[in-house]
């Protein structure tokens, strides 16, 4: 647990058992400042002094300091901090005192690299916190350079220049999945946590017979959404005069509808949506004869556990929704 509160006098003892034996036994050998990942100027814990004077009163209710490396290395994929980082001890004690421990310590997971998530269901996230105990105080801190990024949903396929409907686009995955109760996620300036974006939908498809003429149209390919990795342009139709396949969507933004497809004047497929983006989400595929299909739900920027509560700090950018909730 963490030091106790003001009251009874605080011994030296109790301050070791918190933060571990520094090589002097000495009140001001605690007095530090530590650079971790995107941290600079780390103190033992907010509140004790890295210079000039230090005293017993400065302990009450300080906790051990453990920074999570979410920064080192290259890009990853799926990751949970406390599963992948923390149980591999991919981490820093701050002081460097003693070793890890989780319960009444002040966990930072400090992100300042990139974690890109997976097509899968919109509850799927690029990095989660993991569960952690009860007593412990959980923050993420995403540096200028870090990256949380949910992947983009691809576009659907346009309907075939029959009696058929454009496909849905798919949705898109999540950014930062908090599972632990009262986090605090803070952005610094440069820093992104991003919602991945669904796929636009497919075109519909239209069919007119006349005067023994049957003439067929299809329906152009969705757009793939925004994302990391982004979604892949959808399929046209592929009876009748055919349209055009749907962009690939990319990190930084969707890819546009493919062209409806339009026989002799007569029969007009629907095009198909764009895929979504920060600026909007993705589009329906247009209707003809036959509807066009909707496009993709996207995902969140920051989803937690239903019920439990989260404080966003933010002079980054964050887009998309920081209320959502389910992680898997």
């Amino acid at each position: 647990m963490a030091i106790k509160g003001s009251g009874s006098s605080l011994s030296f003892t109790e301050i070791e058992a918190e933060f571990g034996q520094n090589g002097s036994r000495s009140l001001g050998d605690y007095r530090l400042n530590q650079n971790v990942g995107s941290l600079s100027n780390l103190p033992l814990d907010s509140g004790i002094p890295t210079s000039g004077q230090i005293k017993f009163s400065d302990f009450y209710s300080k906790r051990l300091n453990v920074v999570v490396d979410c920064h080192s290395g290259g890009e990853e994929t799926r990751k949970s901090a406390k599963g992948d980082k923390w149980n591999n001890n991919n981490l820093t004690v701050v002081g460097g005192f003693r070793s890890k421990k989780e319960g009444g310590s002040k966990i930072i997971i400090n992100v300042n690299k990139k974690f890109c998530s997976n097509k899968d269901q919109t509850n799927r996230c690029a990095l989660r916190t993991g569960s952690w105990d009860s007593s412990a105080v959980v923050q993420v801190d995403v540096g200028s350079s870090g990256r949380i990024l949910g992947s983009g949903g691809d576009g659907g396929r346009g309907a075939n220049g029959i009696d058929s409907s454009g496909q849905a686009g798919s949705t898109g995955t999540s950014g930062l999945g908090v599972e632990v109760n009262n986090c605090t996620v803070n952005v610094q300036s440069g820093g992104i946590i991003r919602a991945g974006f669904g796929g636009g939908g497919g075109g519909g498809g239209d069919r007119q017979v006349d005067k023994g003429e049957d003439r067929r149209a299809s329906g152009g390919g969705g757009g793939g959404g925004m994302g990391c990795p982004p979604g892949s342009g959808g399929p046209r139709g592929t009876t009748g005069s055919l349209g055009s396949d749907g962009s690939n969507g990319s990190e930084t933004a969707g890819g546009g509808g493919g062209s409806r497809g339009v026989n002799e004047n007569q029969a007009y497929g629907g095009a198909g949506g764009s895929g979504g983006q920060a600026q909007g989400g993705a589009g329906a595929g247009n209707n003809a004869e036959n509807s066009g299909g909707a496009g993709g739900a996207s995902g969140a920027a920051i989803r937690r556990t239903s019920g439990f509560s989260v404080s966003v700090n933010n002079s980054g950018t964050i887009n998309g929704s920081t209320t959502a909730t389910g992680v898997t």
